[in-house]
């Protein structure tokens, strides 16, 4: 009996050497944790049977010590793999010092009890019908080792329900069979020790324990989990998966492909019929991997995907199938061409926006050679004033519905856009282009729009394109440039682009660029026009300005001041003239000649950009000049049209001892009732109002005038005619009252040198 339950203890370390042999294949610390606790598992099963069946009393007293020892380590190192594949407790290093401690003291005891008995005694028993040795007498210090050990069980086993606790019943598969197993062995150990059962019945659920740790812990458990853990990955990804099998037959689709393709799992087959399409375009049965964009219609939805095939071969390599992974991009297909569209489309009325719009045009120019091409630009009048008197919402109502308009007036060949604001372009096969239809279109807007608040109208600047590998941008600014050369008419919506407008607008842009530097070099000069009697005496002169342009020679107000008018630089060259007037007068005043005068103009600009009375008073205070020798000539334009104040200001500078002179009076609409509503010295009458082409309404002209100037003289006013040129109009200006005369008859504007030593 002996011989065979030895036999049978060898045979149950066979397994479990064939576990340490894995195990140690395998580098990690569980690993390394399983290895040792195998090794004492085998010490402790021979040191139990060799205890046991022992011929010698001796040798049993050693191998039962042996046994108990390094069931202690066993025990630890077992508490070691739990704390690792479990990760409930941390792992504490003076714990398991400790407790290897307490193993070599109880090793120590158990050793030293072969020769002193202070532990235990062993006796001879008989079971059943066999001679055995077995632990009789037992001292508190052997009951300590029952302790410890139990301890240590305890310990293994609560780390094991805790971690089944706290997880998912998806890993409890992992850590359940290893508990119950463990839980058999320590209820069968404590009732063998109840009973004083004589052989250890717990030993064969050792090399269960060791299999079935090594199976879970480094073999099936993982595996397993990363089996289950693809299968949900690949179930519930966002991924249409789908395999086939040798004959292009759909064997397994995911939630997500059965969603797509709207089947169910009774119905994978139907899946086949749809990918066939993909299958034949793609040649796919002579490419081991492939990868390829494409879309499909399914339930008149359009999906768009990135589809990856993969061949499947088994481990001999032997074809299986294959399978496609369907990568769904149709969100970030609508919402990538979303924001193509708002990267190339106006928001508010749906046209192409300034760089598309360039872009489309360029293209379209470049594939129609052979035709001929118009560039139209139009811009509303004013349009600010649509958002300021009716609000934004009315202002996108406009913007929509001019935008309709020129959708409708253009053919598919044409290409259209929204270039910014109220500014909208158009280019046009120059056949197509119908100018007609174009002002119907603004007549509609018109109708629709106008009221007693705003009178709605808009330009039109037609560029025929000459160069097609011209810019765009500079085609629309040419366009534009037409719609400038319109001003304030409203006489006309269409402007056709010229040389003369590009040039005159390049004319215009180096005036400005010259204006810093010609004021600062004083390029800028005073030419003095004199004002005289019917007689020919001096009572004074206008300060005109001329330009001493160092390439362009003298340049004439005529070619500059309007510009400067427009950009807003009129009121510093105002400002200088000014100044120069006042030093001419302070010159003739130490000279003796406080009699003379100058008269300055001042432009309605003026009064927007500085302090005009504050800027004139200083200059008067700093020369110190006689306030009614510089006269202020402004024109009745400026009066009826100004919105800052210009009629109190003119009142203050009366006060001050100032005269203030109404320039080109008669030219306005509004001459009388500018008349009523403020108090001037002087009346400068424009003789330009005596020009006609028509000889029998001069005397109506003339009789007019005379009217004026009885009218000047029952207000007490002073009356100058200027653009005389005629002996004969100054007779009959003097006969009709005049005094004052001012024009070419008598001097044109000349230099101040010239003027000085002519009247001087």
């Amino acid at each position: 009996m002996d011989k065979l339950y030895m036999i049978l203890l060898c045979l149950m370390i066979v397994p479990i050497l064939i576990c340490i042999k894995y195990s140690r294949k395998i580098k990690s610390d569980v690993a390394s944790s399983i290895v040792k606790c195998l090794i004492f598992t085998i010490v402790t099963i021979l040191s139990n049977g060799l205890s046991a069946f022992s011929g010698n009393e001796t040798f049993s007293y050693i191998m039962e010590a042996l046994y108990r020892f390094s069931f202690d380590l066993m025990l630890i190192y077992v508490l070691q793999y739990s704390q690792q594949y479990t990760r409930v407790f941390h792992e504490v290093s003076p714990f398991k010092k400790g407790c290897f401690i307490i193993a070599y003291l109880d090793g120590i005891l158990l050793f030293l009890n072969i020769i002193f008995h202070n532990v235990f005694t062993i006796e001879t028993v008989r079971f059943p019908n066999f001679d055995m040795y077995h632990v009789a007498d037992k001292s508190i210090i052997f009951y300590f080792h029952y302790v410890f050990a139990y301890g240590l069980v305890f310990c293994i086993i609560a780390s094991f329900i805790i971690k089944i606790i706290q997880i998912p019943d998806f890993y409890r598969k992992k850590y359940l069979p290893i508990l119950v197993l463990m839980c058999v062995i320590t209820v069968s150990k404590f009732i063998c020790g109840i009973l004083e059962f004589p052989i250890d019945v717990s030993l064969p659920f050792f090399v269960c324990a060791a299999i079935l740790i090594c199976y879970l812990t480094l073999y099936r458990s993982p595996r397993e989990l990363v089996d289950k853990t693809l299968s949900i990955v690949v179930t519930e990804m966002n991924n249409a998966v789908i395999c086939f099998d040798i004959n292009n037959e759909c064997v397994y689709a995911n939630e997500r492909a059965l969603k797509i393709f709207n089947s169910s799992l009774d119905s994978i087959s139907g899946i086949s019929e749809d990918v066939q399409g993909w299958i034949k375009e793609h040649d796919i049965n002579n490419s081991a991997s492939l990868e390829w964009s494409g879309q499909t219609i399914i339930d008149n939805k359009t999906y768009y995907f990135d589809i990856e095939y993969r061949r499947l071969f088994d481990k001999k390599n032997e074809y299986i199938g294959f399978f496609l992974n369907l990568i769904d991009n149709t969100e970030k297909h609508i919402a990538f061409e979303k924001e193509k569209y708002l990267a190339t489309h106006d928001t508010l009325t749906g046209l192409y926006n300034k760089n598309y719009f360039a872009q489309k045009t360029s293209e379209i120019l470049n594939e129609n050679p052979d035709k001929e091409w118009l560039l139209i630009c139009s811009n509303i009048k004013d349009f600010k004033l649509v958002n300021d008197l009716f609000g934004l919402e009315k202002g996108n109502e406009v913007l929509k519905m001019e935008a309709d308009l020129l959708k409708a007036q253009c053919g598919e060949g044409s290409v259209y856009g929204r270039t910014g604001g109220d500014k909208f372009a158009i280019c046009i096969p120059k056949e197509e282009f119908k100018e007609q239809d174009f002002m119907d279109a603004i007549q509609t807007m018109g109708h629709a729009f106008n009221n007693d608040l705003y009178h709605f109208h808009i330009y039109v600047g037609v560029y025929e394109i000459t160069d097609r590998n011209e810019e765009v941008s500079i085609m629309c600014d040419k366009a534009n440039l037409a719609i400038k050369a319109l001003g304030e008419n409203y006489d006309k919506s269409i402007a056709y682009y010229n040389d003369t407008i590009f040039h005159d607008t390049v004319a215009e842009k180096q005036l400005v660029g010259d204006f810093d530097k010609a004021l600062a070099e004083k390029q800028f000069c005073m030419y003095l026009q004199p004002q005289v009697t019917s007689e020919g005496k001096l009572l004074g002169a206008e300060a005109l300005v001329r330009w001493q342009h160092p390439k362009r020679g003298l340049i004439f107000p005529g070619d500059f001041i309007e510009v400067f008018e427009k950009t807003g630089l009129i009121y510093r060259l105002d400002r200088f003239v000014w100044e120069l007037a006042v030093q001419k007068l302070a010159q003739w005043q130490k000279a003796g000649r406080d009699d003379l005068y100058i008269s300055v103009n001042i432009s309605t600009k003026d009064f927007y950009y500085m302090d005009v009375y504050e800027t004139i008073t200083s200059l008067v205070e700093t020369y110190k000049i006689i306030p009614s020798t510089l006269k202020l000539e402004i024109t009745e334009t400026a009066i009826m049209t100004g919105t800052a104040g210009e009629l109190e200001m003119i009142e203050r500078f009366r006060k001050s001892g100032f005269q203030v002179e109404i320039d080109d009076f008669g030219s306005g609409y509004s001459s009388f009732n500018t008349l009523k509503d403020m108090d001037v010295d002087v009346l400068k009458i424009d003789m330009g109002f005596l020009r006609t082409t028509r000889p029998e309404r001069i005397e109506r002209s003339m009789s007019i005038i005379n009217t004026i100037i009885s009218l000047t003289k029952t207000l007490g006013l002073s009356v100058i005619t200027e653009g005389v040129e005629t002996k004969e109009q100054i007779d009959k200006l003097t006969q009709m009252g005049c005094g004052i005369y001012q024009g070419y008859y008598f001097s044109k504007p000349i230099p101040v040198d010239q003027f000085e030593d002519t009247y001087l």
